[in-house]
């Protein structure tokens, strides 16, 4: 394992696509540095691309700050980022993006090499290892695999970020793992028309000596800055020393074995061990997530609970929670909500002239869905809302209600879908499908999308728009009736059994258009009388 080198500053290993939509990969210095002709990194999976943005990130905030607002200014205005500081910073750091250095090897823990390594695909969770054997994919630890070393660092980034908990081949005694801080939420993403708007998007105020951004300490700095590589015995329980702590932080210990196989250097073994316990409050060191308080029964935040972070559902839309995402909590303290703090200062830089105010971004959302032990990982998640500035700078409790009694809308209606199914089967005695699901809330995603859209366009004038809103609850009535449909439609019954079921229909016909004119009546609240 000694003598070769994988230099993650230049090898190609972060795959991306250009302005033309053509693939590539790039490393570290040139995913800066060509970033104004690149359209976006994209990973393999969705927890892969929001891992390589984090460490991209926390190299940019080390390399450019920015400390002020006019730093970040002149950043945005520039046509590329500046060589000369990248390189500055770079100086006498090149070792520490080593994938295969004996002594600082890149986000891995030399200490690791006395113990036997497994199949490097141990680091894939979609791979099977062990007894783990799927349809497709009847990979063993016994089994002679081999990585490149661009796929091997793709991987060890995404596992620090994403590995599941559960049981790891214990260094000394412990094998107990917490999962990886990034299972906790969904991991938000602003995205601008290249890969240099949105890293730029996503980078805050940057100054550890004035402690900023917040939660953020002189001594903060990613884990390749360490004076020493991480030891063998983790801590059992840590905070972060602040936000590129965090970007970076070492949730496994791992070790990549490689070997020589012709003239390339291959990945053939890893050991991955217990790593940092993340002991830290999210809702007030995560930047890249949005938070919201529990609802109670009576469909109301819940006070006395914390803030807990927004994450995806497999078939119901992110969009659901456009509210946390997209809107301010004007309150000072007891706030029911938080939006990623990448968005605290879009409207600043409005006023400063830097972005335009009728610009439309895009908030992309990662995450992936574990089981009930937290231990293996059944789906990757990626979802997307508009983020028109519009809304972003709105400081309007009123277009939160408005915005949020749409979104009622649509689960009170989901909620009165599955009802009919439950009652249904509960007559029939029959276990309840999840179809009437997938036939309604996938069908729901672009048209409330024309509604944040829409109201971007009519809320600075003054105006709510009351068609955005009426063609919203004409989309949720015709969606929602027509799963009803589907579902009456598709099911093998008897006779007796259809009159059975036209009863629950109509019911739920019924409880639609109750839903639709309390909506309608609630709206006129939100919306001006002229426009009226």
């Amino acid at each position: 394992m000694t003598g070769a080198r994988f230099d993650l500053l230049s090898e190609r290993w972060i795959p991306v696509l250009d302005m033309d939509g053509y693939a590539d990969e790039v490393g570290l210095e040139d995913v800066l540095l060509r970033a104004h002709d690149l359209r976006r990194i994209t990973g393999d999976t969705p927890p892969m691309t929001a891992a390589l943005h984090r460490v991209v990130l926390a190299l940019l905030h080390r390399a450019y700050g920015p400390e002020t607002e006019r730093d970040w200014g002149l950043l945005w205005r520039d046509p590329e980022l500046p060589r000369t500081r990248l390189r500055k910073y770079l100086t006498g750091k090149e070792s520490r993006f080593d994938l295969f250095d004996p002594v600082r090897p890149f986000f891995q823990c030399p200490a690791l090499a006395k113990l036997t390594p497994s199949t490097p695909f141990k680091l894939v969770p979609h791979r099977a290892v062990g007894n783990k054997v799927t349809l497709f994919d009847h990979t063993t630890a016994s089994d002679r695999v081999t990585m490149t070393p661009a796929e091997a660092a793709r991987w060890l980034v995404t596992a620090q970020a994403f590995d599941p908990g559960g049981m790891k081949t214990p260094f000394n005694k412990d094998k107990s793992s917490q999962k990886a801080p990034c299972n906790t939420m969904g991991v938000v993403l602003v995205e601008g028309a290249t890969l240099k708007e949105t890293l730029l998007l996503n980078a805050l105020r940057y100054d550890p000596e004035l402690e900023r951004p917040d939660g953020t300490w002189p001594d903060d700095h990613p884990v390749w800055e360490q004076p020493e590589p991480p030891g063998g015995e983790p801590e059992t329980s840590q905070v972060s020393r602040g936000w590129t702590d965090l970007l970076t932080w070492q949730s496994r210990r791992i070790l990549l074995f490689h070997r020589q196989v012709d003239d390339r250097q291959v990945v053939d073994g890893v050991v991955v061990t217990p790593g940092d316990r993340y002991d830290g409050s999210s809702a007030d060191e995560e930047k890249m997530a949005a938070f919201r308080k529990p609802v109670g029964t009576n469909g109301k935040p819940m006070k006395d609970k914390p803030l807990l972070p927004v994450r995806l559902h497999p078939v119901r839309g992110v969009w659901r929670h456009s509210v946390e995402l997209l809107l301010t909590d004007r309150r000072e303290e007891n706030k029911s909500r938080l939006r990623p703090r990448t968005l605290h200062a879009i409207p600043d830089r409005v006023v400063h002239g830097y972005i335009p105010a009728d610009a439309v971004y895009t908030l992309r959302v990662y995450g992936q869905q574990l089981d009930d032990n937290n231990s293996v990982v059944e789906t990757y998640l990626e979802d997307h809302v508009p983020a028109p500035v519009a809304l972003l700078r709105a400081d309007d409790e009123v277009l939160g209600a408005l915005i949020g009694t749409a979104i009622s809308l649509a689960d009170n209606a989901g909620a009165a879908l599955r009802h009919m199914e439950r009652d249904y089967r509960k007559d029939k005695r029959a276990k309840p499908s999840s179809t009437l699901d997938l036939d309604y809330w996938p069908k729901l995603t672009a048209p409330f999308a024309t509604l944040l859209t829409d109201l971007a366009t009519a809320w600075p004038e003054g105006t709510a728009s009351t068609a955005a809103v009426t063609a919203w609850s004409r989309h949720v009535r015709r969606t929602a009736q027509h799963a009803a449909q589907r579902w009456t439609g598709g099911a093998q019954a008897e006779a007796a059994d259809l009159l059975l079921m036209a009863k629950y229909l109509d019911r739920f016909l019924t409880r639609l258009t109750t839903l639709i004119r309390t909506f309608d009546h609630e709206v006129r609240n939100y919306i001006p009388r002229e426009e009226e």
